[in-house]
């Protein structure tokens, strides 16, 4: 395909696509069915990663309107599209945005594809193991500083006056809880801590032996 034509088909698509965002699904009405270019569709699905099978949807819809797709037609511009979607910074981008990978590439693409969208499917699991672990620690501090503020309140209450010896005893024993607790969370706030430095660390490599 020439580059001309290239942006041509990617600038209808681009249109084609907003127009079925906007209707909300993928079906076809009797206009666009009567004047469909079945060559863009094509195009439109290749370059979206979409199975061949979808045009068997089209054929239903446009059967209720005595239209029948052109196969030859569909079927080249999705071999177009498909060149497009299987390039390997193609697969690479959807793999670091954590996306499925949809098995439509042909033999000669496929495994440059697989091989860039499993670069990409690393860093994105390297990066939610960091993002997972940030949002821990911090749940960590949060329940260690609710934990601190509940023995101070404990502490408050044990020097208050007209309290019995036996609600003393008890405040001593929450607090005891309580410092057993912290203790606790201060020893798993040190392991995530490590871990987020061993997690950081490998999404660093590999961001650095990325070649895309």
């Amino acid at each position: 395909m020439t580059a001309k034509r290239r942006l041509h088909y990617l600038f209808a698509a681009s249109l084609l696509s907003l127009s079925v965002l906007l209707q909300g699904c993928a079906t076809l009405n009797k206009d666009e069915c009567q004047l469909a270019d079945w060559r863009l569709i094509g195009y439109q699905d290749g370059a979206a990663g979409k199975s061949a099978t979808v045009v068997g949807e089209y054929r239903e819809d446009c059967a209720k309107h005595a239209v029948v797709p052109d196969l030859d037609e569909y079927n080249a511009g999705r071999a177009e599209g498909l060149r497009e979607y299987c390039k390997a910074e193609n697969g690479f981008r959807l793999g670091n945005a954590g996306r499925g990978l949809a098995a439509v590439c042909p033999a000669a693409l496929a495994g440059d594809f697989r091989e860039a969208y499993n670069a990409g499917r690393k860093l994105y699991l390297a990066r939610t193991a960091v993002n997972q672990t940030h949002s821990r620690i911090n749940s960590h501090k949060q329940t260690l500083s609710s934990l601190e503020q509940t023995r101070a309140e404990k502490l408050a209450d044990l020097v208050g006056d007209g309290l019995k010896s036996d609600q003393r005893v008890m405040i001593l024993y929450e607090l005891n809880e309580l410092q057993d607790d912290m203790h606790s969370v201060e020893d798993e706030l040190v392991e995530l801590e490590f871990d987020l430095e061993q997690q950081q660390a490998r999404l660093e490599r590999l961001d650095r032996k990325s070649t895309y």
